[in-house]
């Protein structure tokens, strides 16, 4: 018998192989996707948190769940005010979004990520605009849909909203 014959890819054994490697350059397909998503979501926090650019990064039944900090919101059009609204608290950001863990489900249609975030910003105050270090981490579902991968859920657990001049250490949240 010659190899190829020996190690033909109709044999049981090598055909789940193959299977197994087609699921994991999907799965692998789909978390460089899901980062490219957070990455948008990032660009467009960073361009004044325009609603109609945000919206189309989640599924209709989405949750943007901020804690105590910045509320949560249910649905499409509950984010949507929720982001039009932002902009006037937070007027600069640049979001970094690090050390992401992506699992994608073995049905390639949904996923979960968690993430860190380091943020300098500057948030409106009652005494005129405070730079702030805003630290958290996020917590997000994912599903695949028609027009690609979009968040099912964002959850921020908010760590610190800290002005720049005092630290985290003498003030971790800037309005107590």
């Amino acid at each position: 018998m010659r190899l190829t014959q020996a190690l033909s890819c109709e044999d049981p054994p090598h055909r789940a192989m193959n299977q197994d490697l087609g699921t994991q350059i999907a799965k692998l397909r789909a978390a460089e996707e899901i980062r490219h998503l957070k990455a948008r979501y990032a660009a467009v926090c960073d361009a004044g948190y325009p609603p109609e650019q945000m919206v189309p990064l989640f599924t209709r039944d989405a949750v943007w769940d901020g804690g105590e900090r910045f509320g949560r919101h249910e649905g499409i059009d509950a984010i949507y005010r929720f982001f039009e609204g932002v902009s006037s608290q937070i007027v600069w950001a640049l979001h970094y979004m690090v050390a992401p863990i992506i699992d994608v489900a073995d049905d390639l249609e949904t996923a979960t990520g968690s993430w860190y975030l380091w943020e300098p910003c500057t948030i409106v105050a009652e005494d005129g605009p405070q730079a702030v270090w805003l630290t958290g981490t996020y917590a997000d579902r994912y599903r695949h849909e028609a027009d690609g991968w979009k968040f099912s859920e964002v959850k921020l657990d908010c760590q610190t909203i800290s002005p720049i001049e005092q630290g985290w250490v003498q003030r971790p949240f800037w309005n107590e």
